[in-house]
């Protein structure tokens, strides 16, 4: 998918993970940097949209600083968060061809395969073009900053439970 934002004028981090040779990917477009990892947090700070598979940690992160998404599902909860995720405007869910997410073939997750980058492409140029997405996302991240702590939740768990 990478030659998805090859010509786009945009700067892309691409996380492979620790396990995965980042040679692996052959030649990659030069607007693309691949690192294995990177600090979620202080890389979202900067980033105008996030293009990921709609796991929860990084659904619910890339939400709280208040950036919209275009979410690629593969399995388990990932298909269920993007359609939550456009369902409320912070982004777009990008699905592979129907009936073909989460199979199995040689121990992979295929179905990101079942893409044509073209899709995946539009996603990205409508959420960057789009303020709607920007906004809804920001709404999000406002409201859960608004949500109480683990310390006061812990505190209010606490003290009605000491009431008892």
């Amino acid at each position: 998918a990478l030659e998805a934002v090859a010509d786009l004028p945009v700067r892309v981090l691409l996380t492979v993970g620790r396990d995965m040779d980042a040679a692996a990917l052959g030649s990659v477009p030069a607007n693309v940097h691949v690192k294995a990892w990177v600090p979620q947090t202080e890389v979202l700070t900067q980033a105008a949209v996030v293009v990921c598979h709609g796991g929860s940690g990084t659904t619910y992160g890339t939400l709280a600083a208040g950036v919209p998404l275009v979410i690629v599902p593969l399995f388990a909860d990932q298909p269920d968060n993007a359609h939550r995720v456009a369902e409320v405007g912070a982004g777009l869910a990008v699905e592979p061809e129907p009936g073909r997410a989460g199979q199995r073939a040689g121990g992979l997750i295929s179905g990101a395969g079942n893409l044509d980058s073209s899709r995946i492409r539009a996603a990205i140029s409508s959420v960057l073009a789009e303020p709607s997405y920007r906004e809804a996302a920001g709404r999000i991240a406002r409201d859960m900053r608004a949500l109480p702590t683990l310390d006061e939740v812990l505190d209010t768990l606490v003290s009605t439970l000491a009431r008892r």
